[in-house]
């Protein structure tokens, strides 16, 4: 070290032992790149290739080479070959320029790999020595590998979530189902359609009205064909008087399930049931039952009254007929729909679209439902042993199971009394229907039950 300068004298064992390709001498490498035996780069120490830095050779302009300076010895103004290439700037030296393949040296590809080998476990004065950006470039990775770990827990977390929620759930515009986020199913949330005729209005329906509909009148809507003052009454806006015919025929029937269809929609409630004049419905069965099903799938569930798919020939174009064939849900025995697949039934059963479904297979209303839910949808009837019709032996349940049904009916069927057969406080000449026996075996706190089962 002179006085005016840094100098440096080029040996020539420096210049003998010079790797190919580095741009300095052994000893000057040694000092940059820590022991002789560590890797050197090739071709990167100012840029690609191994160019010059611009202006590095303005930076020694007009300033002389000495062989010692004042205490270095010997060569007073001789002056030294001068480098072939330029020498790194000094510790104290300004941050030279981010080079261009900044890059590829932080990702540790291109040109730039074996330098960032190099620095990684090089020394502070080998970081400071002429090779730029090694400090920025580990703290880009740190940041880079930190951003990476949390987007990739907010994907697994996001993942989670949508497992638990699935959505985007398609629906006839218009009318869409409830959340699925939606509170646990309550009874409020079912719409249960009784439908009748007049000729039943006091022998049927009064003990309907007496007995379950006592228990869910918020839920329960009787569909018939003609006014009645003393039902209007007793049920107000949940007597629904259609303008169906009287008969029992497939367009008539049709008529009334197309009106009650059409009243749960406009009710915007979760489940439509339906059941007839003749059924005791267990209100407390039938909600653990819908529970059971997930939201999120379409539901069709009830009793089929054959032990085989029903065969239906449904016209084609060009006076062509296609034979189908499906399952039904009886509806004597009663059945259940969600408001997801009430909505995807709509353009076959909405309206006056029901009937004319019905007419064109040449069925009965509980036909038609399963005929769209099955044919036209390609849904599925979930059969459930838990609905029962007087088309049945009745007698064949256990007074233990009685609870755990969510309908039981009751008729004539092969000339006998076709009932349930349970130990009442009414005898068979009392309630020959035993709906009343049953209710008071449900419901021991109905106020005219016998205190003997309230007890």
């Amino acid at each position: 070290m002179g006085h005016g300068g840094f100098v440096v004298v080029p040996t020539p064992t420096a210049a003998a032992g010079r790797p190919r390709g580095c741009p300095f001498g052994r000893a000057f490498s040694s000092h940059l790149w820590g022991s002789p035996g560590r890797p050197r780069p090739s071709g990167c120490a100012g840029g690609r290739g191994g160019a010059r830095r611009p202006g590095a050779g303005r930076e020694r302009a007009g300033s002389r080479w000495r062989a010692g300076g004042g205490g270095g010895g010997g060569g007073g103004g001789a002056r030294p070959p001068r480098p072939k290439h330029r020498l790194p700037p000094l510790p104290s030296s300004p941050a030279p320029p981010t080079p261009r393949c900044l890059p590829d040296f932080c990702l540790g590809r291109g040109p730039c790999r074996t330098s960032l080998a190099s620095l990684s476990g090089g020394d502070s004065g080998a970081e400071l020595s002429g090779v730029p950006g090694p400090m920025q470039c580990r703290l880009v990775r740190g940041l880079a590998g930190a951003l990476l770990t949390v987007l990739c827990m907010g994907l697994v977390s996001l993942r989670y979530h949508s497992s638990l929620f699935p959505q985007s759930m398609r629906e006839t515009p218009g009318l869409s189902p409830p959340s699925p986020l939606s509170p646990e199913l309550r009874l409020h949330d079912v719409f249960i359609a009784v439908k009748t005729t007049r000729a039943f209005h006091r022998s049927r329906l009064e003990l309907l009205l007496d007995t379950w509909v006592s228990r869910t009148r918020e839920q329960t809507f009787v569909f018939t064909d003609s006014s009645d003052e003393g039902l209007q009454e007793r049920l107000g806006s949940h007597l629904v008087v259609t303008n169906c015919s009287a008969e029992h025929s497939h367009p008539a029937l049709s008529c009334k399930m197309a009106a009650e269809f059409d009243t749960f929609l406009a009710r915007g409630l979760w489940w439509f049931c339906h059941v007839d004049d003749d059924n005791y419905v267990n209100p407390r069965a039938l909600l653990k039952l819908l529970k059971a099903f997930p939201q999120t799938h379409d539901v069709y569930v009830g009793r089929p009254s054959l032990n085989r798919p029903i065969r239906a020939s449904e016209p084609r174009p060009h006076n062509r007929t296609r034979l189908v064939q499906f399952w039904f849900a009886t509806g004597g025995a009663g059945f259940c729909i969600n408001r997801k697949l009430a909505l995807k039934m709509a353009p076959w059963a909405s309206g006056s679209r029901f009937v004319e479904t019905s007419a064109l297979i040449r069925l009965p209303d509980d036909c038609t439902v399963g005929y769209i839910v099955e044919c036209k949808l390609g849904g599925r009837l979930q059969p459930s042993p838990l609905f029962h019709s007087h088309l049945e032996t009745l007698q064949l349940l256990g007074a233990a199971q009685l609870p755990e049904q969510v309908t039981l009916s009751y008729g004539v069927f092969e000339g006998k009394l076709n009932v349930i057969k349970l130990q009442g406080p009414f005898s068979p000449k009392e309630d020959p229907s035993r709906f009343r026996s049953l209710h008071c075996l449900l419901y021991p706190d109905t106020p005219w039950c016998p205190q003997l089962m309230a007890r």
